[in-house]
């Protein structure tokens, strides 16, 4: 594989050369940047797959919901409708998304869930629907360079950071390394939960290379939760598992099964896949055929926000099905970071 990945070098060059004049251009308001009539934080990556953006932006709610009137905008990645989308009761996954699916299911009472293509065009779009708006979360935007956020928080997996990969097609980078220098902070997501502040002191030494020295950098470990039966709320975990992911990182989280339950099998799907009846159907017949008793079939949370209010749901009734909840807790300054947002969004005038 990585042999593959050098004989794609060149074209990683061609690549460079296109996002490096896109940059350019903005640098030089060739391509303009639009401060909009409300405070924005911009949460996203320079890599390709899961940072973690998700339960940052959620962890961004829980911190600011009772201080601002919240809006989440999102792209809708792999929905099937298009344009402008400000979610109702009646939105699925397919109409706005798995992501700001989850976000609604769990946060749509608070904050409004928003998504668009273009940003830009979706932020006044909002502000004129929902005019008490006075803070928008945009969510995989680090490379949404039309809007020029109140903040810009860049995330970067600890197993795999930004500054030991490459461009796409040879890495996973969205754009070059020094393009971290446009974050207002860095979060270390994914951390051990042992992290010393020594190896953390050489993780900040490494950035500095990227960023301004004025830029902090923050690290998060994840955190899981008791699993949550998606029926019966009586129903316990037997601690046999079946997982079912269609996530980009699965990693971890098996990991953490692997731990704590004892893993039968692993049914692992590409990142944002809909399950089809087919899917569930073959899941139903490895237990038949396995003649599995006590076990409990475990999704994401993300893969859930994809099975709600559709015929999936109907085939997996009878079934002891569950979900992983997901959350960060910072492993040293959290309140740092709490206080480095909130001051932010205070000093921002709108």
């Amino acid at each position: 594989m990585k042999y593959f990945r050098f004989l794609l070098f060149p074209f990683s060059i061609l690549y460079y050369i296109i996002t490096e004049i896109r940059n350019w251009l903005f640098d030089q308001g060739i391509l303009r940047s639009f401060s909009l009539n409300v405070k924005t934080i911009s949460v996203g990556n320079l890599t390709i797959g899961g940072t973690g953006k998700t339960p940052l932006v959620e962890y961004l709610i829980r911190l600011l919901k009772d201080r601002y009137n919240i809006v989440t905008l999102s792209r809708g990645y792999k929905r099937k409708t298009r344009g402008l989308v400000i979610a109702r009761a009646q939105d699925t996954a397919r109409t706005i998304g798995d992501e700001p699916a989850q976000f609604f299911m769990k946060y749509g009472k608070v904050i409004g869930v928003a998504v668009c293509e273009d940003r830009l065009y979706a932020i006044p779009h909002i502000l004129k629907s929902r005019p008490e708006t006075n803070l928008i979360l945009l969510d995989d935007a680090y490379q949404q360079r039309g809007i020029r956020s109140t903040c810009n928080i860049l995330l970067t997996d600890y197993n795999r950071p930004f500054y030991q990969d490459w461009l796409i097609p040879s890495g996973n980078l969205r754009e070059s390394r020094r393009n971290a220098d446009r974050a207002d902070a860095i979060i270390i997501t994914k951390c051990p939960p042992g992290l010393k502040e020594e190896e953390a002191n050489n993780i900040r030494i490494i950035l500095k290379k990227f960023i301004p020295i004025s830029v902090p950098v923050f690290f998060m470990k994840t955190l899981y939760a008791e699993p949550v039966p998606l029926f019966d709320k009586n129903l316990k975990n037997t601690g046999k598992v079946i997982l079912v992911t269609g996530i980009a990182q699965s990693k971890p989280l098996v990991q953490y099964v692997r731990q704590n339950y004892q893993l039968v099998y692993h049914f692992k799907f590409p990142d944002h896949h809909y399950y089809t009846n087919k899917d569930i159907n073959k899941i139903r017949a490895y237990i038949h055929n396995k003649n599995l008793n006590n076990y409990s079939i475990l999704f994401t949370e993300k893969d859930v926000a994809r099975i709600r209010n559709t015929s999936i749901e109907d085939i997996l009734l009878d079934q002891p099905v569950f979900f992983q909840p997901i959350t960060y807790k910072f492993v040293h300054n959290g309140s740092e970071f709490d206080e480095f947002i909130i001051k932010v969004l205070e000093k921002t005038d709108i």
